[in-house]
């Protein structure tokens, strides 16, 4: 497959008004899909010089895979997000102070990098909300051995699943991602996107997801829930291996307790009761806030440990180590 990307992709900057309303926070910028293509450089691998797959190339290998396997036509809305700069600066310019450096004097390329493609006509509706179908990937070089010869594997991160319209919340299930995609070339790294955008059921994951609503926590359990999940951080590691996984930091549990409050969509009922669906985009929402390459691991987890919840709600709750 030589002329991998011989297609022309009609990639659309998806520019989001809302203040915090970006499906990823943290210590990221936005920065445009051009701006990588011609202003950054490529890392390379040490020994060899040969370079990386670039951040540019992965982004237009995961669009061909999702138009070919989707039959689309090229478009898509596209969100890119970067953190961690490593800077340098041209060999003439060594001498120079850093304020005095010009700009085609200076380089850069993010260490970590990641995307979303929506495709605008394939949406569905739970509880009055639009979901949108998204994928993206992560490239974390960090993750990779910058230090070898280019004959190693290189490591993404991929996904397909929904977004939700109103907070651009992640809805991945465990069907639609994989988090430690190892691959060889570009034409790999095509292949593998394609094969799991083919086999993924978008049917099961908006079934579960159309039963939270059905779904609530009294005021008191959900307390119990989020002080629970703060005692969970420091449980012993054998008391912990018997409990369900709960991937989120202290700080991300009290963006969900204020949201519990303020949140302008997902926040409790009158009664203080709240549904499974507003449990669960309050925790994707404050997962938006973790670094590049830790956030699709945490909104996978969100994703299935809402749905342990319910499994909890439909037998003894008490059974479950969070509400007992």
């Amino acid at each position: 497959m030589e002329n991998l990307l011989d297609r022309p992709l009609v990639l659309n900057s998806n520019h989001v008004a809302k203040s915090g309303s970006s499906f990823l926070q943290a210590n990221t910028v936005e920065i445009e899909l051009d701006e990588i293509r011609d202003k950054h450089i490529i890392p390379v691998f040490l020994k060899d010089n040969e370079p990386a797959i670039s951040q540019v190339e992965f982004v237009e290998a995961v669009s061909e895979a999702l138009n070919d396997a989707l039959s689309l036509d090229n478009r898509f809305d596209l969100a890119v997000r970067t953190s961690h700069p490593i800077k340098g600066r041209i060999y003439e310019a060594r001498q120079k102070k850093a304020s005095e450096l010009l700009p085609g004097e200076k380089t850069i390329y993010y260490e970590r990098m990641a995307f979303i493609l929506t495709v605008p006509s394939m949406t569905k509706e739970i509880n009055g909300q639009l979901l949108q179908l998204t994928v993206g990937g992560v490239k974390a070089y960090n993750l990779d051995n910058m230090n070898s010869n280019k004959g190693g594997y290189e490591h993404f991160k991929i996904f397909i699943g929904f977004k939700n319209t109103v907070c651009t919340n992640l809805c991945v299930s465990t069907d639609g991602i994989c988090l430690d995609l190892k691959v060889k070339s570009l034409q790999e790294l095509y292949a593998r996107a394609y094969e799991l955008f083919c086999s993924f059921q978008p049917e099961i994951q908006i079934n579960n997801l159309s039963q939270l609503p059905e779904y609530e926590l009294s005021e008191a359990q959900f307390a119990k829930l989020l002080g629970k999940a703060r005692l969970y951080q420091y449980l012993p590691k054998d008391e912990k291996a018997q409990i369900p996984e709960l991937l989120i930091s202290d700080t991300q549990i009290s963006r969900i307790a204020e949201a519990y409050y303020t949140d302008d969509y997902f926040s409790r009922h009158k009664s203080g009761s709240i549904d499974l669906w507003r449990v669960y985009n309050l925790f994707t929402g404050a997962v938006k806030s973790s670094y590049i390459d830790k956030f699709l691991e945490r909104e996978l987890n969100a994703y299935e440990f809402a749905l342990q919840l319910q499994k909890a709600l439909e037998g003894p709750p008490e059974e479950f180590w969070y509400l007992n």
